[in-house]
């Protein structure tokens, strides 16, 4: 399976933007900073990023661009 391409500019994200990252260690660049961890879900209004034991909930209009870490 071939490298999903960062997803970055003015366009918003959308859910099926974010499939083939599913799984992955990311760098998930928001409103109020990075965060590195594995996106493990996303819905219609946000992605489910895990760093360690701490989960993050981004709302998909917070999401500035994300790519493989």
């Amino acid at each position: 399976m071939e490298a999903a391409q960062p997803l970055e500019g003015n366009s918003p994200i959308l859910p099926h933007h974010l499939r083939s990252f599913l799984g992955a260690p990311v760098v998930a660049r928001t409103t109020t900073g990075d965060i590195h961890g594995t996106l493990l879900s996303c819905t219609t209004r946000s992605a489910w990023i895990v760093v360690g034991d701490v989960d993050h909930v981004v709302a998909l209009a917070h999401l500035r661009s994300i790519r493989h870490q």
